[in-house]
C-alpha cells in the first residue's frame, strides 16, 4: 500500500509537489518517486509501503516498456498471479510486482481491464501520446481517492492532507456539516468536509483530457440483486459455494512477501477467517485483540475461550486508557482528515499500531460481514416488512433508517437558521431492489456504514504502515451474499444464517453466541468518569460558541441531562466535540 499524488494541466514548482507527497510519507516509509514534466504540466508523486516484489523493481511512478503510460498505484491486485499469465502474450514482464501487471492490463484492454481486477486499488495512468489522465477505484471504495479541480487544472490525492499541502481545501463544507449534525451521516457522499474537495466513488473511474474530467460507473451492486438460479439451489450447494467463494479469497490475500496476522474479535467473522487461514496456511497467525479493562465491555476472555495453545501463544492484546482519549482524539482528527467515529475508532488505532511494532505488515479484517450478510438488528425490521408484502419505495430519507438518526435533531439542539437553510435539501437514499433487507443493506453498503468503516481503517492502518485486507470484501463473495434469497440471510431465530450453518461444525460455541457487542455505552461511561472537564470547556469555549450551528440554550439543557444519566446516548456529546477538535485542526 502507498500514497498517490497528482497536478495535471498546471506546472507547480517540484518541491511543492514532492513536499505534499512526502506529507503522506507514513503510508509509503520505504520509497518515493515523482514523473515531472514541466512542459506538459504533468506530475505524479508516490510514497512506498514494499509488499510485494520489495526490491527497487517497484519504484514508482512505472512506466511501460515503450515509455508511453505511467501509473502511480495504492493498492494490491490480489489476482495478479493469474491475470500475468494471461498477458504474457501481449507485454513482455520485467519485474514481480502487481504494479506492472496492472500498468500491462489496462495497455492490453482499456478501462475494460478493471472487470478483471480482484482487489484493493486507487490509480492513475498518465498517457504521454493522448495526454490524458485516466484513474479508477476499486468496487468497494476500499482505497481512498481525493482530488480537486481548480482552473481546469486537475489534483488528487490518497489523502486530504496531501491536496492541502498543495494548497487547496481549507473551507468547510456546511451541507456536510448539516448532514453529519442533523442526519449523523458522514462518508455517505462524494463529497468531503472540505468544500472544494471530492471522493471519486467507489466502483467509478475517472478520465481528464483538455481540462475536462468524465467519470464513470463500472460496478454497481444494485445490478447484482438476484441469485443465478434463485431458490432452486438447496442450502448444501450455497454452504459449499459460500466456503468456496471465502476460502478463495483467503488464498490470495495472502500473496505478500512480509508477515501477516489478522485482527480478532469474539464475533464469528474475524474467527471464520481465523478458522479459514490455519486450513489455507497450515500454522497460526498472529492475532491481534483489543480488551476493555470493564469487564462489562471486555471481550478478550470470550476470545481467549476459542483458541488453542498455539494459537494463544502468538495471540496480542491492547487497551486504550479512558483517561486519554480525548487527547488521542485530537490527534485521530489529524490522521481522519475528516469527523469519525468515537471510541471504536479509537481502539483499532492501537490493534494497528501493536501490529506494526510486532513486525507486522499486512492485517486481515472481518469487516463487511454484517453488511453483505444481513447480521444488524435493524435489519430484522425489514425482513418483517418483506414478509408482509409491503412494497418497496424506489428511495428512502435516512429517518426511516433510526440507526442514522441523529439526537441533534431531535432535541432541536441545532440553530433554526442552520436548519431552514439546509434542511430543504432533504437527503434521500436510492432504493433500487424488490427486497426491503436489500436496500438496507445496498444502503449501509454504498452510502452509510461501509465507506465510513473503510476510510476510518484505511486512515488508521496507513497511519502506522500497516496495510488492512478485507476477505469478506471480495466482490465475488460480496455478489454472491448480497443475491442470495432472504432465508439465507435472517430467519425467525437467527440472522446471518448461511454463515452460521456454513460454519456451525467448525465454530460450534462461537455461531452459538448471539449477543453481538456494542461500545456506545463505554462512551458515555468514560465521558461522564473521565471527561466531564474538559468536555464542558470545549463546549464553553468561545471557538465553540461562536459556530453558527448551534442552539446554546438548548444544548445547554441536553449536556446538563446526559450528566445526570437522564439519556445515554453519548453520540451527540462526540459530535459536538468531533467536530470542534475538527474546526481547530484544519479552518481555524
Amino acid at each position: 500500500m502507498c500514497a498517490i499524488i497528482g497536478a495535471l494541466g498546471v506546472t507547480l514548482p517540484r518541491e511543492q509537489v514532492e513536499h505534499a507527497r512526502d506529507s503522506m510519507t507514513h503510508r509509503g516509509p520505504d520509497d518515493a518517486g515523482l514523473y515531472y514534466d514541466a512542459k506538459e504540466g504533468v506530475a505524479l508523486g508516490h510514497r512506498r509501503l514494499s509488499i510485494i516484489d520489495l526490491t527497487q523493481a517497484g519504484h514508482q511512478p512505472f512506466v511501460s516498456n515503450d515509455g508511453r503510460f505511467i501509473i502511480v498505484y495504492n493498492g494490491e491486485v490480489y489476482n495478479y498471479v493469474e491475470l500475468k499469465e494471461e498477458l504474457k502474450g501481449m507485454y513482455e514482464f520485467k519485474t514481480e510486482t502487481d504494479t506492472e501487471v496492472l500498468l500491462a492490463a489496462y495497455m492490453a484492454w482499456g478501462e475494460k481491464c478493471l472487470n478483471r481486477l480482484n482487489g484493493m486499488f486507487a490509480f492513475a495512468i498518465w498517457d504521454k501520446k493522448e495526454k490524458k489522465l485516466f484513474c479508477a477505484r476499486d468496487r468497494m471504495g476500499v482505497k481512498p481517492f481525493f482530488y480537486t479541480v481548480q482552473r481546469n487544472a486537475f489534483y488528487f490525492s490518497s489523502e486530504i492532507k496531501g491536496l492541502h499541502a498543495l494548497g487547496f481545501g481549507k473551507a468547510p463544507n456546511e451541507r456536510m456539516i448539516f448532514d453529519y449534525l442533523y442526519y449523523g451521516l458522514y462518508d455517505h457522499t462524494n463529497e468531503t468536509f472540505f468544500s472544494d474537495i471530492q471522493k471519486l466513488p467507489a466502483g467509478s473511474y475517472l478520465l481528464w483530457e483538455n481540462g475536462a474530467i468524465t467519470i464513470s460507473s463500472y460496478w454497481d451492486l444494485k445490478n447484482h440483486g438476484s441469485l443465478k438460479g434463485g431458490d432452486t439451489q438447496d442450502a448444501e450447494s450455497l454452504k459449499g459455494r459460500f466456503k468456496e467463494l471465502l476460502a478463495d479469497a483467503i488464498r490470495i490475500r495472502f500473496r505478500s512477501d512480509v508477515p501477516v496476522g489478522i485482527n480478532l474479535s469474539s464475533g464469528l467473522d474475524s474467527n471464520t477467517l481465523l478458522y479459514f487461514s490455519k486450513k489455507i496456511l497450515n500454522q497460526d497467525l498472529p492475532s491481534f485483540s483489543f480488551c476493555y479493562e470493564d469487564e462489562r465491555y471486555n471481550e478478550c476472555r470470550s476470545i481467549e475461550a476459542h483458541l488453542n495453545q498455539a494459537q494463544r501463544a502468538r495471540w496480542h492484546t491492547t487497551s486504550i486508557s479512558p483517561e486519554t482519549i480525548l487527547t488521542e482524539a485530537a490527534r485521530m482528527n489529524l490522521v481522519q482528515g475528516e469527523p469519525y467515529g468515537g471510541i471504536p475508532t479509537l481502539a483499532h488505532d492501537h490493534l494497528f499500531r501493536m501490529a506494526r511494532e510486532k513486525g507486522v505488515t499486512v492485517l486481515l479484517e472481518g469487516q463487511g460481514g454484517d453488511e453483505i450478510l444481513g447480521g444488524y438488528s435493524y435489519y430484522r425490521h425489514e425482513y418483517e416488512k418483506d414478509r408482509g408484502g409491503e412494497p418497496t419505495q424506489k428511495r428512502v430519507a435516512p429517518s426511516l433508517y433510526g440507526q442514522d438518526a441523529s439526537s441533534l435533531r431531535r432535541a432541536n439542539i441545532l440553530n433554526d437558521d442552520f436548519v431552514k437553510k439546509h434542511e430543504k435539501n432533504a437527503i434521500f437514499f436510492e432504493a433500487p431492489l424488490d427486497s426491503h433487507v436489500q436496500n438496507a443493506q445496498y444502503r449501509d453498503i454504498a452510502h452509510t456504514k461501509l465507506p465510513r468503516v473503510l476510510r476510518f481503517h484505511d486512515h488508521m492502518s496507513m497511519a502506522y504502515g500497516t496495510e488492512l485486507r478485507l476477505p469478506l470484501l471480495d466482490y465475488r463473495l460480496v455478489e454472491f451474499c448480497f443475491s442470495l434469497p432472504i432465508q439465507y440471510k435472517i430467519n425467525e431465530l437467527s440472522q446471518k444464517v448461511l454463515i452460521r450453518e456454513a460454519m456451525g461444525e467448525y465454530l460450534p460455541d462461537i455461531v452459538g453466541a448471539t449477543e453481538k457487542k456494542t461500545f456506545s455505552s463505554v462512551q458515555g461511561d468514560w465521558f461522564r468518569k473521565y471527561h466531564k472537564e474538559m468536555i464542558l470547556e470545549i463546549l464553553n469555549s468561545p471557538s465553540f460558541k461562536r459556530r453558527p450551528y448551534w442552539n446554546h440554550e438548548v444544548l445547554g439543557r441536553q449536556v446538563e441531562d446526559f450528566w445526570k444519566g437522564n439519556q445515554d446516548n453519548s453520540f451527540f456529546i462526540w459530535q459536538c466535540v468531533n467536530l470542534e477538535l475538527w474546526f481547530r485542526a484544519f479552518i481555524d
